[in-house]
């Protein structure tokens, strides 16, 4: 039985369509058009859609490529990474639990320069018991060479399907693109689906270093010390260009689309307050949808997570004088530190003066609530210095139970 949405890409699309569909369905229509040779599925809640699609368009002929059911995640991630190492475009999917399973395979697609792509719809890790529901837990785990950029909506996770075949193709290192589970994978959201002549041209098969018996090589052998740190030396000076190469691809995709995509995008930083919000994903478009009533403070919208775009988001600060970040952040870290993504901000923001809070919200799909935003604004104007703890909870309940306690 076909998936009802899926049936737009049974067929060549010769014009722009405007449709609407979940971003699950959204991304594996626009894996389809970049014309992958190999599709490794594991399929987990909540980017399940995702594989299921792409499944139908293989049986249905569209696509000719290897759609490989493989055991676990674990196994999904060695597939790909030894398809793409052989001359394959491949292309996986993962969340929480699934991602975690699979780290062990991760660092050796980027030692092998490998330009696999997978999409993950974020969700929270199983603690203190399982969650299906969004957070940022996975993505943001790990620090292992990945490039990665999170989309806002359903229309941007479609593109990024896209544009992800690109950054990997043009930087020879792998992208995950990131949506946030059940918020954008099971919306409906309207969008506009690109020509596949437009793909093709945004994502021709390039000819690269790959295993072959006419150039044989060792691919996953042991380095001894005596090489080792060479050889991670060389992967950090090979990732310096991918900002730019992410940069180009976002203004290629653009002159081809009218889309036209930044590193991070900026909104309303010229306010009274010197105030902004800083924060990623779904999360954006409320900001923005809350600020046509509360026109005194901006947002600045992370889009490329990975590499992370330190200089860019300086000069940001310092262009439009920027005082204060309220940083709003789907994860947490239980170790009286910062969570991931305010690191990253606390890092960039080390030479300047800006003064900042990191708000934990939405853990686990807690809905973040237009109240949330208001709070947050208003404790950030109480901030004059960095002292005290730097990051703290909302849209947590009052209650006099412990919950998780544990007896002794």
């Amino acid at each position: 039985m076909s998936v009802e949405p899926m049936k737009l890409f049974f067929k060549e699309i010769k014009e722009p369509i405007e449709t609407a569909m979940i971003g699950n369905y959204a991304v594996a229509g626009g894996v389809t058009q970049t014309d992958p040779d190999v599709i490794c599925a594991f399929p987990i809640t909540p980017q399940t859609q995702s594989v299921e699609g792409l499944s139908d368009v293989v049986h249905q002929g569209r696509l000719k490529a290897a759609f490989v059911n493989v055991e676990s995640e674990l196994a999904a991630m060695s597939y790909s990474t030894a398809a793409c190492a052989a001359g394959a475009r491949t292309f996986t999917a993962t969340a929480s639990q699934g991602y975690l399973l699979m780290t062990e395979a991760l660092p050796m697609a980027v030692g092998w320069r490998v330009p696999l792509t997978m999409m993950i719809s974020a969700r929270a890790f199983n603690a203190p018991n399982l969650s299906i529901w969004n957070s940022w837990s996975d993505f943001v785990l790990f620090d292992v060479g990945w490039n990665c950029i999170v989309s806002e909506n359903v229309q941007e996770t479609y593109d990024a399907a896209i544009l992800s075949v690109m950054m990997s193709d043009n930087s020879l290192f792998p992208t995950m693109f990131v949506h946030d589970g059940f918020i954008i994978s099971h919306s409906v959201q309207k969008l506009w689906l690109i020509p596949d002549e437009i793909v093709r041209k945004l994502t021709p098969k390039k000819s690269r270093h790959t295993i072959s018996t006419e150039r044989p090589g060792v691919w996953g052998g042991i380095v001894t010390p005596s090489f080792f740190m060479e050889g991670r030396k060389n992967l950090d000076e090979a990732k310096k260009p991918v900002l730019d190469i992410m940069k180009k691809a976002f203004e290629e995709f653009g002159k081809a689309t009218e889309r036209y995509y930044n590193l991070i995008e900026t909104y309303n930083l010229d306010n009274s307050l010197k105030t902004a919000f800083i924060t990623m994903g779904s999360m954006c478009g409320n900001i923005i949808s809350w600020m046509t009533k509360n026109k005194d403070i901006g947002l600045i919208k992370i889009r490329a997570y990975r590499p992370f775009p330190y200089e860019e988001l300086q000069k940001i600060v310092q262009e439009h004088n920027i005082e204060k970040l309220i940083i709003l952040e789907k994860s947490d870290s239980l170790n009286n530190l910062l969570p991931p993504f305010a690191t990253s901000i606390a890092t960039a923001l080390y030479p300047l003066k800006t003064l900042f809070r990191c708000y934990i919200v939405g853990l686990g799909g807690r809905d973040v609530t237009r109240d949330e935003f208001a709070i947050a604004k208003k404790k950030m104007e109480s901030v004059n210095d960095m002292k005290g703890q730097l990051y703290s909870y909302l849209g947590v309940r009052e209650t006099k139970d412990k919950i998780y306690e544990v007896n002794r």
